[in-house]
């Protein structure tokens, strides 16, 4: 067997821990999870004393540490008050994932709204450099990821997300197989497929292989996109392929598991990597 060069983690706090985010690490290591995804999607509650706690268990464990910004930040908005909003729930999200020891904070990109596509892009670009400017200036050390969105009205599709980081360095292109094929973005459906995604990314973005962040689930879809998550035994998009894929092929990263099933999937997704490393 190979080294284990992905590592599996669960949206959140799994569901058969106990207790809160300090707990959820250990409890995911207890599992054989070696990564965990904090979800600050309602709002940034984290003090830094409790982070500190978490990083310390973090790396007691070996479990990688990653988070999820809110879901209501936009920064394609035009409005004043959101823009400050954006930036405030981006910026804490990252700095909280920072005292976690935590190396990447996900976030949802936006909305065109009324805007076009390159005002759209344009937009989003300013309002992330003000958010690094805050960060550098609190010496906040994060990577932002910009995740593949799943709805056709929504702002940062595969090539826009990878455009980001062609364009800023800071962000990452966080592809999230389910939003990619509900989108329409790209069919990841055959290992094929699987394989043409990441070949398509690391061209633009040499090294992207050597540590990528995804997200996992299936997915119910209508022509407008996403609809809602589903457990990965629906097979939306097929997650068999993907394993083969990436055990296959030395490429080295995270897969969060949004399933509603969380780490019982996540698991899943382990051992069907493991069985083909």
């Amino acid at each position: 067997m190979r080294k284990q060069l992905v590592r599996f983690a669960s949206a959140g706090i799994p569901i058969q821990c106990g207790g809160g985010n300090l707990e959820a690490v250990q409890c995911s290591r207890e599992m054989g999870l070696g990564a965990l995804e904090l979800e600050f999607v309602r709002g940034v509650k984290m003090k830094e004393a409790s982070a500190a706690q978490i990083k310390e268990s973090a790396r007691k464990n070996d479990v990688l540490i990653s988070s999820h910004a809110p879901y209501y930040v936009n920064c394609c908005t035009q409005e004043k008050s959101k823009v400050a909003g954006t930036i405030r729930h981006i910026f804490s999200s990252a700095q909280a994932t920072s005292w976690c020891g935590g190396t990447i904070t996900v976030f949802h990109p936006g909305y065109y709204q009324k805007l076009g596509k390159e005002e759209a892009f344009q937009a989003a670009k300013k309002v992330l450099l003000m958010i690094k400017e805050r960060m550098d200036k609190e010496k906040v050390k994060c990577a932002l990821g910009a995740e593949t969105v799943g709805k056709k009205s929504a702002f940062g599709g595969l090539d826009e997300a990878v455009r980001l980081h062609e364009e800023l360095g800071f962000v990452w292109p966080v592809l999230d197989f389910a939003h990619l094929l509900a989108r329409g973005d790209f069919p990841c459906k055959s290992e094929e497929d699987y394989r043409k995604l990441f070949d398509t990314v690391e061209k633009r973005i040499p090294g992207y292989g050597k540590d990528f962040h995804s997200h996992f689930s299936s997915i119910e879809y209508t022509d407008k996109g996403e609809r809602n998550h589903l457990p990965i035994s629906a097979n939306r998009p097929p997650y068999k392929p993907l394993m083969k894929m990436l055990a296959e092929n030395g490429i080295s990263g995270r897969v969060v598991c949004e399933s509603p099933r969380l780490e019982y999937d996540a698991l899943i997704l382990q051992n069907e990597y493991l069985e083909c490393a």
